[in-house]
C-alpha cells in the first residue's frame, strides 16, 4: 500500500490499485516506463531508513495524473497481450521500443514538454501502432478514448500529438 499526504489539501491516502506487494519496487520500475512518476509522487524515507515504512508526497492533480498513467500502462498490457497472441512476444516488444524511439524523438524536438507530458506522448505513440495493428482484425481504435480521458489534463497539441 502507498500511503501519500496529499500537500495541497493536507490529506493522507492510501492508494492499494497497483500490481505486486512492495510499493518501492513497483515505484522504482514503473518510473522506468513513465519517468514523470517520480516527479508525481515524492518519497519520504522514514528516519529510521526503513523502506517498509517509506511515505510518499504528492498534490491532489499530481496523484490523478498518476492514476492516470497507471490505469493506462494496464490497457497498454492488455493490448500488447493481444498483439502477442496475434503476431508474437517480440513483436509486442519492438512495438513499446519504437514507441520509446519516438518519445526520445518528441524530447529533443519540443525541449519545452514536460516529463509527464512525454509520458503521454510515449502512451499515445503506443496505441497508434497496436491501433494500426489491431485494425487488421477489426479493432476499434483507442486513441479516441485515449484523449478523452487525458483531455483536461493536456494541451490540444500534446494530447494530439501535433507540433
Amino acid at each position: 500500500m502507498l500511503d501519500i499526504y496529499l500537500t495541497d489539501v493536507q490529506k493522507n491516502v492510501q492508494f492499494k490499485d497497483y500490481p505486486g506487494e512492495h510499493p518501492v519496487k513497483f515505484i522504482l520500475n514503473f518510473k522506468k516506463i513513465f519517468p514523470s512518476v517520480m516527479e508525481l509522487l515524492l518519497p519520504v524515507l522514514p528516519s529510521d531508513e526503513d523502506l517498509e515504512k517509506m511515505t510518499w508526497e504528492s498534490t491532489s492533480q499530481d496523484f490523478e495524473l498518476f492514476k492516470l498513467l497507471l490505469s493506462g500502462w494496464g490497457v497498454i498490457e492488455l493490448r500488447l497481450q493481444a498483439i502477442s497472441r496475434y503476431k508474437d512476444k517480440s513483436y509486442a516488444d519492438q512495438l513499446v521500443k519504437k514507441a520509446q524511439a519516438k518519445r526520445k524523438e518528441f524530447a529533443k524536438a519540443q525541449k519545452q514538454l514536460a516529463t509527464v507530458e512525454l509520458d503521454y506522448l510515449f502512451m499515445h505513440e503506443i496505441h497508434a501502432l497496436i491501433d494500426a495493428e489491431l485494425v487488421e482484425l477489426g479493432e476499434k481504435f483507442y486513441l479516441p478514448t485515449l484523449r478523452q480521458i487525458w483531455e483536461n489534463q493536456m494541451k490540444d497539441n500534446v494530447l494530439n500529438a501535433k507540433f
